[in-house]
């Protein structure tokens, strides 16, 4: 592998007008295309030439791909995002901060005022990982190497879940929103359109060390959809589904499923996550029906620590429930030499986020 350069391999810039046009376009020239929306991560993978595009299809001339539709009115509210939709623009959206605060809060932590401008809420999703092993100079599993140079390096930023011969963590702050927000993510590509559940958009590293999310070839990601999706048996709790699905009660939308997201990073901007969560509830008053959490900045995927959910759901919070939801979250882990303080720093995170639902 080359050392990191700054200077790109030279390439076409093309701006398709539809999504249509696009997936086209890229098949033109399968994996010889990529697709670029805020350009943060694509330009600086190209610009170490971990990705040799000969094409470059700027997405951001597609109408389509762009905007925020709210629709709480409907038997079944939703919002759905465009994927172009700027990480600022969903930080200021005041249907945003109302109905999905943790959404507008993830949105409002990445970065700099400056990269939240221009980047994406399609492009957080698919960013590549920020391992500096894979951004430098190794030839580690994921550019298709026989080692992960972190398990025995420098690792203190890395996975305590789910390592499998690699330990890179999920950059985005976006991520851990859209899994426990339940959410579906919209993708089109040369077959036509199909929805994926956001909790099936991220590729675990014992499935494809060398992918980070599971869209096809050519497709292109084009909005995020949250929706109150309604069980078989209303109130009936379901051990296999802790999502906040549920009918609609009087209760306002806003007050019903609470949700909140936090961050925790060596420095509040610019940084990636350490780690980070996002909590969904429905819930009434202190009782909760359906508890999802997913964690940040901790395995490969966004990681749902399970038994704190199942603890939450069903339950009223009370301070001693919060404090064992805190550690069965950790339960699991296998931290490397130098992160084992994700561990405790998980167990707060998730105790705070309670605690913030619960006040």
């Amino acid at each position: 592998m080359t050392s990191p350069i700054d200077e790109p391999r030279p390439f076409k810039f093309t701006s398709p007008t539809s999504v249509a046009e696009a997936v086209a376009l890229w098949h033109e020239k399968p994996g010889d295309a990529m697709y670029i929306a805020g350009g943060g991560d694509v330009i600086d993978i190209v610009k170490r030439h971990h990705a040799r595009p000969s094409t470059l299809l700027d997405l951001k001339r597609i109408p389509a791909l762009r905007g925020i539709e709210v629709d709480i009115a409907a038997s079944q509210p939703s919002i759905t995002i465009g994927a172009l939709t700027t990480l600022q623009e969903l930080a200021e959206n005041e249907n945003i901060r109302r109905y999905l605060p943790a959404l507008a809060t993830a949105a409002s932590r990445v970065a700099t005022p400056q990269i939240r401008n221009i980047g994406t809420i399609g492009g957080n999703l698919l960013q590549e990982n920020r391992c500096p092993y894979f951004r430098g100079p190794w030839h580690c599993y994921r550019h298709g190497g026989m080692h992960c140079y972190a398990h025995h390096g420098i690792n203190r930023e890395h996975a305590i879940f789910e390592g499998d011969r690699c330990y890179v963590v999920t950059p985005s702050d976006i991520a851990p929103v859209v899994v426990a927000g339940n959410a579906l993510i919209h993708v089109e590509g040369k077959d036509g359109p199909r929805t994926i559940d956001a909790e099936d958009l991220f590729m675990p590293a014992s499935q494809n060390l060398m992918r980070m999310h599971v869209l096809d070839d050519g497709e292109v990601l084009t909005a995020v959809e949250f929706r109150v999706r309604e069980p078989a048996a209303p109130r009936e709790r379901d051990p296999k589904d802790l999502g906040i699905r549920g009918t609609i009660s009087p209760i306002p939308v806003d007050k019903r499923f609470p949700s909140v997201f936090i961050k925790y990073a060596m420095r509040n901007s610019f940084d990636f996550a350490l780690a980070n969560v996002a909590v969904f509830l429905d819930r009434e008053g202190h009782r909760v029906h359906r508890c999802r959490i997913a964690l940040g900045g901790v395995a490969a995927t966004p990681y749902r620590p399970r038994e704190a959910e199942r603890l939450v759901a069903g339950s009223i919070l009370d301070d001693d429930l919060i404090q064992a939801a805190g550690r069965a979250a950790t339960q699991g882990a296998e931290p490397l030499d130098l992160n084992a303080y994700k561990v405790s720093l998980v167990e707060k995170l998730v105790v705070e986020a309670l605690q913030e639902l619960n006040r």
